[in-house]
């Protein structure tokens, strides 16, 4: 069982790896809109690996396509 003096600790914890979670973002966001192209493009892709949802699948080809790939190429 935590006593109030642990219990505030980790509350504190908390809040500082909040903070420094968010101004992470709120920089990484920034960056994105406001620098250079290279730059903006590379805190874009940042910011969509961070995301929490899983990654969608490359698309299939084409029926045709696989078909093609099986003759050898025509």
């Amino acid at each position: 069982m935590k006593t109030t003096d642990q219990h505030a600790v980790d509350t504190n914890k908390d809040a500082v790896l909040f903070t420094a979670r968010l101004a992470a973002v709120g920089v990484l966001l920034l960056t994105a809109l406001y620098a250079p192209g290279e730059t903006s493009e590379r805190a874009f892709r940042l910011l969509d690996l961070m995301k929490d949802s899983p990654e969608s699948p490359p698309p299939t080809p084409a029926p045709s396509a696989r078909r093609r790939a099986q003759r050898g190429g025509r």
